[in-house]
């Protein structure tokens, strides 16, 4: 406990601010700014949630008998350095990860091996590493950049993607290998947090277990003051219920065939969007009861929701043409206070979740970089470091744009990447002495300041390319202008009254 120092303690120790501290005794050093230097973490610690890697590795439950330099805390810290560096060895990683600050390892103690690492990822699991995922992921002091709200809103997006584990009949067995391919795959299904891009949820599987499964197991993450964004592949009247059932909001694309949404027209509002009645009929509810394996399961609730049919007619430079039709389902039933012609342009934020993949899956990652896991639960568990990194990452792209009082788009993802790994690896301390570089100062205010310096993207670039390898080959990415235009369904009319 510290200790009051009377006032002549220090008095004519002139300006020998040492021998004023020696004077004053250790009690009072506890509070000076130079000591929270030496204790402070490394600049990994301070860019996730305070206290994120030590608090996930304390629930862990995973504890060692032997005294050991890889501790779970220390382990953790290393898996997160090595997502951060995905090209470097398991050497130079923990090279690089044990000279950091706040380590709590004694000066002069061995750099465990690269082997010694993979079995304390063994021994740590999945769950420390999801734990340390989700804390980060819980922040709520990461600003919206503009962009990020609608109708005062929160903007969040679903979506799936894949990710490739090692290559091997372990992993091919555990995740599953698509029709016609020969590596194993591992599916992630994310919401992302449109203003920040930052992952609020994940869930993580097999090939197979399919995208909607896994958005089942984020059913609880929507809440009220959130208006969700998903592609047409995950609606369901069953999803639509549960997902909306918390207060959320959603803003859903559904298939254009009639026959494939459970939809009657009510009637059509004045900004030429309509109201729909959503019945469950009797091959949907066999559907679902074999499924469920409960022939108990009673018919789900008529409920209206509001339905958006656009099309888009999008025009490229050299006068190429193209235009589609979209039809999105909306909980905003208030054409007054919801114009369907804003609905429609804003179904296009959606594509913010492909773009945070793409930074996932190919910035951060790398391209064409497989997971080192050679087991399920550690291709799981550097999945979760992957997204801890990523959302790392987006939280200063984030805090860059808000200051700056612009969109994420003109924040560029891979200039803060860079800067963020080099500055990670200049925040090193002496592994003898223990001593920090001399550069001094806050190496998190040093980060913000650099990328805050780095020049802006532009913002007025519409353009458009092929979505196939073939398409882009034939059809170089354009400069583009898109024009939106609201049409009817032509929904069949229903011919009862929503029953209560």
């Amino acid at each position: 406990m510290p200790v009051p120092v009377p006032p002549d303690v220090s008095a004519g120790q002139g300006d020998d601010p040492l021998a004023a501290r020696v004077a004053a005794g250790p009690g009072m050093w506890d509070g000076e700014d130079w000591l929270a230097e030496l204790r402070r973490d490394g600049l990994i610690g301070e860019l996730l949630a305070s206290g994120t890697i030590g608090q996930a590795a304390a629930e862990g439950g995973h504890e060692h008998r032997l005294e050991r330099a890889l501790t779970a805390e220390m382990t953790l810290l290393c898996l997160a350095a090595g997502a951060l560096f995905p090209g470097q060895g398991y050497d130079l990683i923990l090279a690089r990860a044990f000279s950091m600050p706040g380590t709590r390892v004694r000066p002069g103690t061995p750099v465990p091996t690269g082997p010694a690492f993979s079995q304390a990822r063994t021994r740590l699991g999945e769950q420390p590493a999801r734990r340390a995922f989700e804390l980060d992921a819980a922040r709520d002091d990461v600003p919206l950049a503009a962009g990020g709200t609608a109708f005062g809103l929160e903007l969040v997006i679903f979506d799936g993607t894949t990710l490739d584990p090692f290559n091997c009949p372990e992993l091919a067995a555990e995740f599953g290998v698509p029709e016609g391919g020969k590596h194993p795959k591992l599916r992630l299904v994310a919401l992302l947090q449109a203003g920040t891009m930052r992952w609020k949820a994940a869930a993580i599987g097999g090939y197979h277990d399919g995208e909607n499964a896994l958005a089942d197991q984020l059913e609880g993450v929507l809440g009220p003051g959130q208006l969700s964004l998903a592609d047409r592949g995950f609606f369901s009247m069953d999803r639509w219920l549960r997902f909306s059932a918390a207060g959320a909001h959603l803003l859903w694309r559904v298939k254009n065939a009639a026959r494939s949404v459970p939809f009657r027209l009510l009637r059509t509002l004045k900004d030429g969007s309509e109201l729909v009645l959503l019945r469950e009929n009797s091959n949907m509810l066999g559907r679902r009861r074999k499924e469920a394996a409960d022939r108990t399961l009673p018919r789900l609730e008529d409920t209206v929701a509001r339905l958006v049919c656009f099309t888009v007619l999008t025009r490229t430079r050299r006068g190429r043409t193209k235009t589609a039709v979209i039809r999105v389902l909306t909980t905003l039933l208030d054409p007054g206070a919801f114009p369907a012609a804003e609905i429609a342009a804003l179904y296009a934020a959606r594509w913010q979740v492909e773009t945070g993949f793409l930074h996932l899956k190919k910035t951060v990652r790398g391209a064409g970089r497989a997971l080192r896991g050679r087991s399920a639960a550690l291709a799981r568990q550097e999945a979760w470091a992957l997204l801890l990194v990523h959302n790392m990452i987006a939280a200063l792209a984030a805090e860059a744009a808000a200051t700056a009082g612009t969109s994420l788009a003109a924040v560029s993802f891979t200039a803060v990447l860079s800067l963020a790994r080099e500055h990670v690896a200049a925040d090193t301390c002496c592994r003898h002495c223990g001593q920090r570089p001399t550069s001094g100062g806050d190496p998190r205010a040093r980060l913000t300041s650099a990328i805050a310096a780095q020049p802006l993207n532009r913002q007025d670039r519409k353009r458009t390319s092929g979505r196939t390898t073939a398409e882009r080959g034939k059809w170089p990415t354009e400069e583009a202008g898109y024009d939106l235009t609201i049409i009817p369904s032509n929904l069949p009319k229903a011919d009862t009254s929503p029953r209560t």
